[in-house]
């Protein structure tokens, strides 16, 4: 949870029971008006306004901790992200000599390891096939981009897919 959501939180809580209090001790002492700080008020516009804005916090606060995730917990993750093996990187480089693409294929492979893993570990076959459809098809297509003989794409799909398939080192 970011730092900031219970402080605006507890302080409309506090805002809120505030005007709660009030409302119900000068209702029994059947006041109108309250002094507050050197001005008078409206004992209901005192209650409206405490309440309404202690209610106005806390709801800031749960869209506030929807907006701003947790940069701590999205790190730690993204810091286990699963490493490209050295056989791996051997067979891309062989296969797509280009630069740009190996790198962007890199970012793809790594996000379908880490996936295919997680999948592995819920027992999710649905979704392995799913991964395993969607990276044979991102790979036909660098493979055609590169311009591959066609007799060759689907013996370099099945070579890549076998490496991706393993657990990483």
């Amino acid at each position: 949870m970011n730092p900031i959501v219970p402080i605006i939180m507890a302080f409309g809580a506090v805002l809120f029971l505030v005007g709660v209090i009030v409302l119900a001790r000068l209702t029994v002492k059947k006041t109108k008006t309250i002094k507050f700080f050197g001005k008078e008020y409206r004992l209901w516009r005192f209650v409206f306004t405490t309440t309404s804005s202690g209610m106005a916090l806390i709801m800031l606060s749960i869209y506030t901790h929807k907006l701003l995730p947790p940069e701590s917990i999205q790190s730690e993750s993204t810091q286990a992200v699963i490493g490209v093996s050295s056989n791996l990187r051997y067979e891309l480089e062989t296969i797509l000599p280009n630069d740009q693409n190996n790198a962007r294929m890199l970012n793809t492979i790594t996000r379908f390891q880490k996936e295919y893993q997680e999948a592995l570990q819920n027992k999710d076959k649905i979704t392995l096939d799913i991964l395993t459809m969607e990276m044979t098809q991102i790979i036909e297509l660098e493979l055609e981009k590169q311009e591959h003989p066609s007799h060759q794409i689907s013996s370099e799909i099945n070579r890549i897919m076998r490496f991706l398939k393993q657990k990483p080192d």
